[in-house]
Order: structure tokens, then sequence, then C-alpha cells
């Protein structure tokens, strides 16, 4: 079952090349939008086995979705990209790649680690909490050979694994599933129901920022240094660090972003997580009040499956 949930996150990021052989797509930008499209699908039940009378379950896929086209943003930033270049014609001399490839690297690794989970629980709910493949069996190591090949030649692999554990299972995943169940027994009127959606984002976004993304890039010396650097020196330059809930990549009303305080400290679990607290707070908000607006921007989302690769990539 775990070897069907992970091909089904690398074909999502992969182009056909031939007969039965796919090749993930180089362009982190797009391999982003995609993920945005995929988290956008799962949360509005249009992937394989999913169900529009539960649409709400999977609360947290609707920030995610948000959150991933942030990091597409980020990636076409003419701030990344020509950091980036820096680092390509320096010829190695500096690490200036260090900010883009911690975003893709960020980005790919949690889209590996959360997709297959949620895949899982669309095809198996019955074997999702208890079983011979449960979440708590859930082990990269214990894939059959060639797709635990596959996964380990996948980019960053061999540091980023170590580091979550090999898709090992956290409380705070258990305890985010958890309520899934709970949710789709509430119907939409019901007044109990955003309050235990708002318990499962919180929970999964405990999952994937501080087990994931902080073991994996955060507490990675290189890119917070460049983080740091970027606080310190060049805060009139740096992209301005907010979720828009909008598929766009710019927002002019105030009532459709998150905007991180100029005080955070990105690196630093505990600054980032107050802000991304608000964030979540802003989103379920907005998911209550202007629900149809937010659903509007999830489906155009949700047609950035196909994204196209370029020529050119990173």
């Amino acid at each position: 079952m775990w070897l069907q949930a992970q091909q089904f996150a690398y074909l999502r990021l992969s182009d056909k090349t031939g007969d039965n052989e796919y090749e993930l797509i180089g362009l982190y930008a797009a391999r982003a939008r995609r993920i945005a499209a995929t988290y956008a699908r799962f949360y509005l039940e249009t992937e394989d086995d999913g169900d529009t009378d539960k649409i709400g379950r999977y609360y947290w896929m609707a920030l995610g979705a948000f959150a991933s086209k942030t990091v597409a943003c980020m990636l076409d930033s003419w701030q990344v990209q020509s950091s980036y270049f820096a680092g390509t014609v320096s010829l190695g001399t500096t690490d200036m790649k260090a900010i883009a490839n911690g975003l893709g690297q960020g980005n790919l690794w949690l889209f590996n680690d959360i997709t297959p989970a949620h895949w899982l629980y669309n095809h198996y709910p019955h074997h999702f909490f208890s079983g011979m493949a449960c979440l708590g069996k859930r082990d990269a190591n214990q894939l059959e050979e060639r797709v635990k090949e596959t996964l380990s030649d996948l980019p960053w692999a061999a540091k980023s694994l170590p580091k979550i554990n090999h898709f090992s299972s956290t409380s705070d995943i258990f305890t985010g599933f958890g309520y899934v169940p709970q949710i789709e027994a509430l119907g939409d009127g019901d007044k109990k129901r955003p309050k235990l959606q708002l318990k499962h984002l919180l929970a999964i976004a405990d999952h994937e920022q501080r087990r994931i993304l902080q073991p994996m890039i955060y507490n990675d010396p290189v890119f917070s240094k460049w983080l740091i650097r970027e606080r310190k020196y060049w805060r009139w330059a740096a992209p301005t660090y907010q979720l828009l809930f909008t598929h766009l990549c710019s927002e002019s009303d105030p009532a459709l972003k998150s905007v991180a305080p100029n005080e955070m400290k990105v690196e630093n679990e505990k600054s980032r997580m107050k802000w991304i607290e608000k964030a979540a707070n802003k989103f379920h908000e907005l998911m209550n009040d202007q629900e149809a607006h937010m659903l509007n921007e999830l489906k155009i989302i949700a047609t950035w499956v196909d994204s196209p690769d370029a020529l050119l990539v990173y």
C-alpha cells in the first residue's frame, strides 16, 4: 500500500518519457505548482477515491495549497532567481543557491511525506490506523526495492530521509488524522465541525513544520545562514514573507493575506510558528466567512496539476 502511495507522489511530479518510463520534472517552481494543485485536489476530493460529500475533512490540504503556491511565487521571484544565477556563475565558490535549493528541497520532501498519507487514507481508510500497512508501520527503508531505489535517486534524498526518520509517523500526524473521521461524521452545518477542522490543521502544521521542515532545512547551517544574512543586510530587497489566499502572487486586499511580522526569525521554530498559527487562524476565518472565494481559488490552483517543466531549469 505504501508502495502505491509513494508511486503516486513520484508520478505526480514526473513527465512520461517512454513506455512505462517517467522522469521527475526539473523546474522547482513547476514542482511547487503541481504540489499546490495536488493539495487542492485532495481538499476538493477530486483525486481518485475522493468523496465530494466529505469536502472539508482534509482541511490542512487547503492551507497547504496556498502555502505551496507561495513557494512557487518565491522561486519565481527575481530575488531568488538572481541569487541562484549568481551561485551558478560563481562555479561553486559561493553557496548563493542555498535559498532556492532549500525551498525546493523542503517543498519536495514535505510533499513526499504528507501526500502518501492522504492517498492511503483515501484508498484504505480501514487500514490507516491499524493493520499491516497502517500509518504507524510507514518506513521508507521497508519499501519494495524498485520503489526504494527511485526514492533514493530523488534530489536531496541522502540528506533528507535520515533527518525526517525515513517517513516514520509522529504523534502530530496521528493526532491530525485522528480528527478526520470525526470531521467526516459531522454535517456542514454542525457547529463542532469548524473547531475540529482547525484542530486537525494545527496538528498537521505542527508535523510538517516541527518534524519535517525544521530538521530538514531550517536547521541546515547553510540555509539558515542565508536567512540570517537576508534579515540583517538585505531586508529591503528580500521577498515579503506572506501567505496570500488567492492563486495570484500579489494581492492588495489586506483581508486576503497574512503578512509575517518584521521581527520574525524564519529559521527559528518558535518565532516562525507564532506567525503560522496566526496565518492558520486567518485562513480558518476566510474559509468560514468567504467560502465561495476560497473554493474558487482552490479550484484554479487545482488546474495546475500538469504545470509544465522548462528547458532551462535550476
